[in-house]
């Protein structure tokens, strides 16, 4: 299972998804917790898909517990103020098979921030 986040392809295993106790105490979690979680993370840094992926991949397990559907997000800043107030969050759900697709031009080296913006996200790539 693929998850893109921001123009990162993230592969989740869904054996490492939660054990079911987990999933009951996260499942108190609203949506709104877990995007607030994400805004935190991207206003410490930017770039917290690539620098902590291990984080990144548990920030989507989350949201995939919260919307199964969703298998993409991008956390992006509306201002360089570096506030979590600035951090704006869009959530998708992709083709799988395009989001496997981009998993291969990532692995190959071939894909790009302004690639997955045109493709996906629809904004200028920073």
């Amino acid at each position: 299972m693929f998850f893109l986040l921001n123009d990162l392809v993230l592969e989740l295993d869904p054996s490492r998804m939660m054990h079911p106790l987990e999933a009951e105490r996260f499942e108190a979690l609203s949506l709104d917790y877990i995007a607030q979680l994400g805004k935190e993370m991207f206003a410490q840094d930017p770039q917290a898909h690539r620098q902590n992926p291990e984080r990144a991949r548990r920030l989507a397990y989350l949201i995939q517990l919260k919307m199964p559907r969703v298998n993409a997000v991008q956390f992006f800043a509306m201002s360089n103020q570096g506030r979590v107030e600035d951090i704006d969050a869009s959530f998708k759900s992709l083709n799988e098979m395009v989001v496997g697709m981009m998993y291969q031009e990532q692995m190959a080296g071939a894909l790009n921030a302004s690639k997955v913006d045109q493709a996906v996200w629809h904004r200028q790539a920073a």
